[in-house]
């Protein structure tokens, strides 16, 4: 689904693209902290990318997304999607999974069988294999369908390891192969300056901004009471062509 309506599908015969591998380029970040270094991810070097459909997506994998997707709009500081909390798993397949989606898979060592998503996995839990994951669909309708949205997510577990870079690196490697001509990104807020950050390093341009289209919440310090204020969300661009 899309603001403009449903989108016809991928269909399910369609050869995915080949799978791309990323090496990882950990950063200093605020998001990054000793229990996040401490896990098993803390030995990636890089990741792989999959190409997926619904019905190519294992189920255990489907519900590691759909949980991970869940937790974000449920946290507070989420600052990426602008729906609110509460999406079930059949909206999230209708959202997420309206077009091309596209799977990020830790490997601790180059070398090790990733033919499929299933043998980069190996014998870890779906949860500890899975960088992080997302959807590339058309923005607009019709004539303008050649330009494309992307929605991304990280695992939340695994951030600050420049695992979004990777992750954006290889959204510039297939949105083209899919016949798109150039992104736009209609809401990426103010408040998400690690998201910002990755779209101008790989050479996005800010074309607009929308005044006050995050609403957000907050305690007040006077009373402890919830008030609403708004943030600024920037438009931004990238030709392909």
């Amino acid at each position: 689904m899309s603001a403009y309506g449903a989108l016809k599908p991928v269909a399910e015969n369609k050869e995915p693209l080949p799978l791309t591998v990323y090496a990882l380029r950990p950063r200093q970040s605020t998001q990054a902290t000793p229990s996040t270094l401490n896990t098993p991810s803390a030995s990636w070097t890089h990741i792989a990318v999959y190409h997926l459909t619904l019905a190519r997506t294992p189920k255990e994998l489907l519900a590691v997304l759909y949980a991970e997707f869940a937790a974000e709009l449920e946290r507070d500081i989420a600052r990426t999607y602008p729906q609110e909390a509460g999406m079930t798993e059949e909206e999230f397949k209708a959202y997420f999974f309206a077009r091309d989606v596209f799977v990020g898979v830790g490997l601790v060592e180059i070398n090790v069988p990733r033919d499929t998503i299933e043998q980069a996995r190996g014998n870890r839990e779906w949860k500890d294999a899975v960088a992080g994951f997302y959807y590339i669909k058309p923005n607009y309708p019709g004539h303008s369908s050649h330009i494309c949205n992307a929605g991304f997510v990280t695992l939340a577990s695994v951030r600050g390891r420049g695992l979004g870079y990777a992750l954006g690196e290889s959204f510039l490697h297939y949105a083209p192969l899919l016949g798109y001509r150039g992104s736009v990104f209609n809401l990426v807020y103010a408040d998400n300056p690690a998201s910002i950050k990755i779209w101008d390093k790989l050479g996005f341009t800010r074309i607009g901004l929308v005044p006050g289209a995050g609403k957000r919440v907050r305690k007040r310090e006077s009373d402890g009471m919830d008030e609403e204020y708004y943030v600024d969300a920037h438009i931004i661009f990238k030709s392909f062509v």
